[in-house]
């Protein structure tokens, strides 16, 4: 009777080709995915600049009823400042408190020419009683997505996705 033999693979590792299939593999999900990914956060980064603005404007709201005083803001094309305007000049100086002081996202913009809150074209201010100077704020990212965050002269807030 013959004797099978039986070749047993030494299987201690990967051979060469394997792991360049492999490397190709993941480069190609990569090369796929990366551009939506990066899409993805942009679109974050302005939802969330969106989102921090509609706070920040709440606070300003509820600390200009709370201080029985006026609160304005002053927008930029890269950020905002908030603070309780006790002589109302539209300057923060040392009899005002600064209550927010911040810079938008990386990529993320406020659009001064579309921004608009009256004949004071990038100012905002809240009062006593919770109303507000009406008009609206444009963000925008480098997708040109847009983000529009409306203040009503009764002090509602809300925000708005601008479609291109």
């Amino acid at each position: 009777m013959p004797r099978e033999i039986i070749a047993i693979r030494n299987s201690k590792g990967f051979t060469l080709l394997e792991a360049l299939v492999v490397i190709a593999l993941i480069a190609f999900v990569s090369a796929v995915a990366a551009p939506s990914l990066f899409k993805w956060r942009r679109a974050a980064r302005l939802r969330g600049a969106a989102e921090n603005l509609k706070g920040d404007l709440e606070l300003a709201k509820l600390k200009a009823i709370q201080e029985n005083g006026t609160v304005s803001i002053i927008f930029s094309a890269d950020g905002y400042q908030m603070f309780v305007d006790n002589n109302r000049d539209w300057s923060p100086d040392t009899t005002d408190d600064m209550l927010r002081q911040r810079s938008l996202p990386p990529g993320v913009n406020i659009e001064l020419d579309q921004t608009s809150f009256g004949s004071m074209d990038d100012k905002a201010r809240f009062y006593a009683r919770g109303t507000a100077s009406n008009g609206h704020v444009l963000l925008v990212n480098g997708d040109g997505d847009q983000k529009k965050i409306t203040v009503s002269e009764f002090g509602r807030i809300i925000i708005e996705s601008i479609k291109k």
